[in-house]
């Protein structure tokens, strides 16, 4: 008998993480982006990541509090939800088209707030589940 492995339909699946909740996003961010903190004229902000290859340990999740869930964007000015996670964390994150990932892949980040397979940067997360990307794809990972 096989099991049916469904979507969670949350972004941080358990471990280690703070949680942020009081800097606005820059422009829109829909949860399972990998985000990084900005200033903007003098003000504390969240925006994609934008680094391809650099760390980046924080991830936007889904407005619990507005009874939104993971398909619900951030617009510029909302207050973003925002998991920084440690090593053995697990998110549902998001990857790419064209991509092509396989259990156990270490990835890294493609510099807009999704995961690559991992190529000369720095090793944020392994894969917990296979998957081929045809457009914006989520997939569950493990923090390194």
């Amino acid at each position: 008998m096989t099991i049916t492995r469904r979507d969670p339909n949350t972004i941080w699946l358990g471990g280690p993480r703070t949680e942020i909740g009081d800097f606005t996003a820059t422009a829109a961010i829909t949860p399972g982006h990998l985000v990084e903190r900005v200033n903007t004229a003098g003000v504390g902000q969240w925006q994609k990541h934008a680094t391809a290859g650099g760390a980046c340990n924080a991830i936007a999740t889904e407005q619990n509090m507005l009874n939104l869930g993971v398909g619900d964007a951030y617009a510029a000015g909302d207050l973003v939800e925002v998991s920084e996670l440690a090593g053995g964390s697990y998110v549902w994150a998001f990857i790419a088209s064209g991509q092509t990932i396989v259990f156990g892949n270490k990835l890294e980040s493609a510099g807009d707030g999704t995961l690559r397979i991992l190529a000369s940067g720095v090793a944020l997360f392994q894969a917990v589940e296979s998957k081929t990307a045809t457009s914006l794809t989520r997939i569950r990972v493990e923090t390194l």
